[in-house]
Parts: C-alpha cells; structure tokens; sequence
C-alpha cells in the first residue's frame, strides 16, 4: 500500500519507519498551499531518528547531448539543526526514476517544492532506526 500524505492545514508530516510520498499533484502554486515556500512540509521523525529522502521521478527520459542539465531541480530541503539546505534533484545524466535525496542528521526538516506542474514525481519519506552517537570507555 502506497500511503501519499494528504495537505491538512498545518502542513506537518509524522515521519515513520514505513514509507510515505508527497505528491507533486499538491497544488504547490498556491502561496498558502504545502510545499510552498511560505508554508513548507514540516517533517518530524521521533526524536533520536533520522530522515531519508528520495526522489521517485516519473518524468525521467533519456537524456539527449544538449538535455544533461546536472540538477532538475524538484525543490529543497532545509535541516535547521545544521543550516543545511539540500535539493531535491534529478539529473545529471541518470535516467533512474529513483534518487537518493538526504539522510538527516536531525528528526526535523523542511520542504519547499518548486512548482513546475508538468513534472510528475513523488517525494519518498522514511523514518531511519535510532542515531547512535559513538562513546568511549575510560577506565582508570
């Protein structure tokens, strides 16, 4: 079951281990609609985890010599915890229909789509198991 995250008037989305997709069918061109830059998707993982970002592009083609644009570029992702901003990209040459996008180093994160509306892609979202920080032992 593919669950794709329905707009609620706060834009936030509860990240979970199980996979879920924003839709570039969200009317993004709206400035008070989700995804916009005025009100980002807010995503929020439980503390400790992370975040993965994929791109499932269904636009992809074939590039032709003149159409290897290095980023097409789908939005972006702002991690405030690092002041990190990541783009959500296709390109490059790949004719893949999914790219990675980011691994957070935080459970929070933003994201603005670029509305574009004859792009046809979603956006992966999975919550990643704990962040384990590395430690070390002193024994006197």
């Amino acid at each position: 079951m593919v669950a794709v995250v329905q707009a609620s008037r706060r834009c936030s989305v509860s990240v979970t281990t199980e996979a879920q997709f924003i839709s570039s069918s969200s009317d993004v061109n709206s400035v008070s609609s989700c995804g916009s830059k005025s009100h980002p998707w807010r995503l929020e993982a439980a503390a400790g985890q992370r975040i993965n970002i994929s791109l499932l592009d269904f636009t992809a083609t074939v590039p032709t010599s003149r159409d290897r644009v290095t980023c097409r570029q789908y939005g972006y992702v702002l991690e405030k915890l690092n002041k990190r901003n990541v783009s959500v990209c296709a390109g490059g040459g790949a004719q893949l229909r999914q790219t990675h996008v980011l691994l957070s180093q935080s459970n929070n994160l933003h994201i603005v789509q670029t509305p574009i509306s004859e792009r046809k892609y979603l956006i992966k979202l999975e919550g990643m198991g704990r962040y384990i920080l590395p430690f070390s032992i002193v024994i006197d």
